[in-house]
């Protein structure tokens, strides 16, 4: 019986020390946040690599003010597009804000450009009256809304809009 313990706890740790080295670092983290109750679409059939057919699931329906993550974006041949926010859930962009955070990416700027505060409580930007000087620009953090404008942070609550990098 003490052979069949020892033999038990040397397969668990060999089971552990091997399932440790196959870990996945994540650098960015994305996720769509909600501004109202949300209707989600499946997926079935797939085009091509980013085409796919959707069908509009009835419930549940993603709560308001709600954040999910978001592994993968998809679109129907009408070219509506969707975010993925669980397996074989999705939901159309005209409907959530993106975030992705942790991104580290440098932007570059030619010209100045307006400089905007964000409100995470209402996912809404406001002009500060002041701008931004050409260069680059440390930047960390992207989020897009549903209407298409995308903002980029450039520092402590200040955003710069429509930077695509």
């Amino acid at each position: 019986m003490k052979r069949h313990n020892l033999l038990f706890i040397l397969c668990l740790a060999i089971v552990g020390i091997f399932s440790f080295q196959n870990t996945t670092e994540v650098k960015a983290v994305s996720f769509v946040h909600t501004f109202k109750k949300t209707t989600m679409v499946s997926r079935s059939d797939q085009k091509d690599d980013f085409t796919y057919d959707f069908t509009r699931i009835k419930k549940p329906k993603l709560k308001a003010k709600t954040d999910w993550l978001t592994d993968k974006i998809g679109k129907d041949s009408g070219n509506d597009h969707y975010y993925r926010v669980a397996t074989n859930e999705w939901v159309s962009t005209d409907d959530v804000a993106l975030i992705n955070k942790d991104i580290n990416r440098p932007i570059t700027i030619s010209t100045g450009h307006n400089i905007w505060k964000f409100n995470r409580k209402t996912y809404e930007f406001t002009y500060t009256g002041h701008r931004l000087a050409a260069g680059t620009w440390a930047s960390d953090e992207r989020i897009q809304l549903p209407r298409g404008i995308s903002y980029c942070k450039v520092g402590p609550n200040e955003w710069i809009q429509n930077i695509h990098y």
